[in-house]
C-alpha cells in the first residue's frame, strides 16, 4: 500500500532488499530541505537582479540544484531498502523539478508586470519585458512554457544522474564498501 501526498507521512512499500522487512521513505523529510534551500536561492537571485549584481547570478540559480538534489535523493532511497528505488528516484526527482519550476513561475510573472531589466527576462529568448510581449504572453504562455520545458530537462537530467548514483551505491553495498569507498568509486566514474 502506498501513500504519496506531498504533505503526506510516508510512502510503505514492502521491501525485498532487507531481509522482508517493510521500509519507510519519508517524503516529506526528503523534500523539505532541497525545497526549502530552492525557495531561498529563487528569492535570492530575485533580490541579487533588482539591486544589480547580474554576475553572482551565475551562481544563485535553481538550475545547479537539478545536478545535486538527485545524487542527495538517490543516497536517501538507497539506504532505505526501497523495494523499487529506480522508479522512486524518478518520482522523486519529477517531483523536485516540477515544485521548483512552480515556484520560478511567478517571477516571470511580476518580471512582466514591474517590467524587470534582468536579463535573463529581457532575452530574446525568454522575453517578457519589452515591446510585443502581450498580457496572455507575460502572464501565462511564456511562463508555462518555461515551467514545461525546464521541469522535462530538469526530470531527464536528474533521473540520469540519480540513477547513475544508486547504481554505484547499490554495487558498493554489494560489495560490502564503506561509505567512503562510495565517495571515492562515484568521484572516479
Amino acid at each position: 500500500m502506498a501513500f504519496l501526498r506531498f504533505y503526506g507521512v510516508f510512502i510503505r512499500r514492502p521491501s525485498t532488499h532487507r531481509g522482508g522487512k517493510e521500509s519507510e521513505v519519508n517524503m516529506k523529510g526528503m523534500m523539505k530541505w532541497p525545497l526549502v534551500i530552492a525557495a531561498v536561492l529563487v528569492v535570492g537571485r530575485v533580490a541579487l537582479e533588482q539591486i544589480g549584481a547580474p554576475e553572482l547570478n551565475k551562481v544563485f540559480g535553481v538550475v545547479w540544484l537539478y545536478f545535486l538534489v538527485p545524487v542527495y535523493f538517490a543516497v536517501k532511497i538507497g539506504s532505505s531498502g526501497e523495494a523499487q528505488p529506480f522508479k522512486e528516484l524518478f518520482k522523486s526527482v519529477a517531483l523536485f523539478a516540477i515544485y521548483t519550476r512552480l515556484m520560478v513561475m511567478p517571477t516571470y510573472c511580476l518580471a512582466y508586470m514591474f517590467q524587470w531589466t534582468a536579463p535573463r527576462f529581457s532575452l530574446t529568448r525568454d522575453r517578457v519585458v519589452g515591446e510585443g510581449v502581450s498580457p496572455l504572453d507575460g502572464y501565462l504562455i511564456i511562463p508555462v512554457r518555461n515551467a514545461l520545458v525546464w521541469a522535462a530537462i530538469a526530470t531527464i537530467v536528474g533521473a540520469v544522474i540519480g540513477s547513475i548514483t544508486l547504481a554505484i551505491r547499490r554495487h558498493a553495498m554489494v560489495k560490502g564498501l564503506a561509505p567512503f569507498h562510495f565517495i571515492v568509486a562515484f568521484c572516479l566514474f
